[in-house]
């Protein structure tokens, strides 16, 4: 494969005190619960993987260029921390008990860190990473998945997305480096992916179903339908990666073997001209590419 693209830190700043409707997904509380709850798990779960590939720089530290990769990630990964906890907090205002669900993957990831060994916590964090590389994958493949979504709170996930894709191999790249023979790696990284996928799919209904408690719309069976049809149908991002999950059981798998560079180039100049005009929040010529793109999703 040729050169992979850099994993560049963007200091970028979204406001998230602007007049971002309560259901932004096409005004469709499931739809918008959805990503809200995947939010939530992001900034403790970030800080999670910096601490699990931190641990081995010292073993890589032969290795500039992947020990470069790595600042970049967790460069990345701080940035994304940052934001989301800006973006949760506009949540835990909206009166849904964000706090709460927020302590949830707290307490769970700090017993993690506990009764895990360090490899098997890096085993979780390239696990989470392959999921969100493939829900990244999908946001800047098909601009549908975000279609009808407000343009400021889309130009947060796309960004997100870029750079989760940028530094997607990072992670398993050190465990490939630490991880012993080829065979207990594949064990390893199996057993943990099957944890993770039990894991993440329980955690994520269970803040929407908890959310949709403190918000009246648990009852709401035509908002659960259509959330399903989203998800599963069109544009059917759970679906559509079901094919890069199983992929991660092949031997010999690698994140960069699903080639998505092109993504990232046609994606990246915005948010870098972005960093380099401003490293304040989302622009008003930002919001008019947004409504750009979901014209042309629609």
């Amino acid at each position: 494969m040729t050169q992979l693209p850099p994993i560049v830190r963007r200091d970028l700043h979204f406001d998230m005190d602007a007049d971002i409707p309560r259901y932004w997904v096409d005004g469709d509380a499931h739809k918008t619960r959805f990503f809200d709850a995947m939010s939530l798990m992001f900034p403790d779960g970030e800080r999670f993987f910096i601490d699990s590939v931190r641990a081995f720089r010292a073993d890589i530290a032969d290795d500039p260029v992947l020990n470069e990769e790595v600042g970049g990630f967790i460069g990345q990964e701080a940035m994304h921390s940052r934001e989301h906890l800006e973006y949760n907090e506009r949540l835990e205002q909206q009166g849904i008990g964000a706090k709460e669900l927020v302590e949830v993957v707290k307490n769970f990831q700090e017993n993690r860190a506990k009764k895990l060994p360090p490899l098997g916590q890096l085993a979780v964090t390239i696990c989470l990473e392959h999921f969100t590389a493939m829900l990244a994958d999908q946001v800047l493949r098909h601009p549908e998945t975000m279609q009808k979504s407000d343009p400021r709170m889309a130009s947060i996930w796309r960004w997100h997305a870029l750079e989760e894709t940028e530094h997607k191999g990072v992670a398993f790249d050190v465990f490939q480096r630490v991880g012993g023979s080829p065979l207990k790696q594949y064990l390893r990284r199996s057993r943990a992916m099957l944890f993770v996928t039990g894991l993440f799919t329980f955690r994520v209904w269970q803040f929407m179903w908890r959310i949709s408690k403190a918000e009246g719309t648990r009852k709401d069976w035509r908002g659960w339908l259509r959330l399903l049809g989203f998800l599963f149908i069109s544009p059917g991002p759970i679906t559509r990666i079901t094919g890069q999950w199983l992929s991660w059981f092949v031997p010999g798998y690698h994140p960069w073997k699903h080639d998505n560079r092109k993504l990232v180039e046609a994606t990246r100049e915005h948010y870098d001209a972005l960093v380099k005009g401003a490293a304040v929040g989302v622009s008003a010529a930002e919001y008019q590419q947004g409504k750009a793109w979901n014209a042309v999703a629609g």
